[in-house]
């Protein structure tokens, strides 16, 4: 979808009406914890409507690994939210863990004074204090946490996707099935040093470096990539789908869950 070519484009009342329907429909949906900051153009109010994205932060408070119920049930929110009203709606997902800790943060220093001058907290705390901006020290670092910011996000915009454009639906999901299992060798790599060619090969190593990891969801990716008709044939099962994508992403925010408590920051 194109806005301006397939796809209608919105106007100031639309952006009013989707932050509206945003804010009303997390805070109804009572998911303990979560935080939304909105920031940017739409918040200093010189955005140029039809053209400007609006841009948000969507923390949850888990230790890395997100509730998936509660990030499906705020994808429904979402949906609800964008629903004639085609808001280019840029958003990340992310939790306060990752937030903290810093290392898996996507935004680097220069967002820190940003977000404190201009941003709008519009659903649940205020976490802003309590982030940590780094720049990366470690090869890989930048994939892999764009990848999971990517990936959760792909996942929030699931239940719109499906409804709205099932192909962005089906490319969002390839695209973290790509990330969730090369990631698993480039998180393998933090530990290590070691580079992988084969992305798989971590399907045998990573339960002896990180126990707590159950391995299930990359053997299963491993099967659909080596039989391509099984993947096909999962493209037309949209719950499947889903329960693979909500599986994927939780195996890859274990990984790097075990990765931070097996390398706190003082040891870095």
């Amino acid at each position: 979808m194109l806005l301006g070519y397939n796809q209608k484009r919105p106007q100031a009342r639309n952006y009013d009406d989707f932050i509206d329907k945003l804010t009303r429909g997390l805070k109804e949906a009572d998911i303990k914890g979560l935080s939304l900051m909105i920031y940017g153009s739409y918040v200093r109010g010189d955005h140029n409507p039809g053209r400007s994205d609006i841009d948000a932060v969507m923390t949850f408070p888990e230790e890395v690994v997100i509730d998936k119920q509660n990030l499906n049930l705020a994808g429904r929110v979402l949906q609800h939210a964008l629903k004639d009203n085609n808001i280019p709606f840029q958003v990340s997902v992310t939790d306060l863990t990752t937030m903290r800790d810093g290392r898996f943060n996507t935004y680097d220093r220069s967002f820190q004074g940003y977000f404190d001058e201009e941003g709008r907290i519009i659903a649940g705390p205020d976490y802003r204090p309590e982030f940590c901006y780094e720049l990366p020290t470690m090869n890989e670092q930048v994939p892999v946490r764009f990848n999971l910011r990517k990936s959760r996000t792909g996942l929030l915009f699931a239940e719109h996707d499906r409804a709205e454009d099932y192909e962005t639906f089906l490319k969002r999901f390839v695209k973290t099935l790509d990330s969730v299992s090369r990631g698993s060798k480039q998180i393998l790599y933090f530990t290590d040093g070691k580079l992988r060619k084969n992305r798989f090969v971590a399907e045998r190593l990573v339960q002896k470096v990180f126990p707590e990891v159950d391995t299930e969801p990359l053997e299963r990716i491993r099967k659909l990539y080596h039989e391509p008709s099984r993947l096909d044939s999962l493209f037309e099962k949209p719950e499947e789908v889903m329960k693979l994508w909500n599986s994927s992403i939780t195996f890859f925010e274990i990984m790097i869950r075990e990765f931070i408590r097996k390398n706190p920051k003082h040891q870095s």
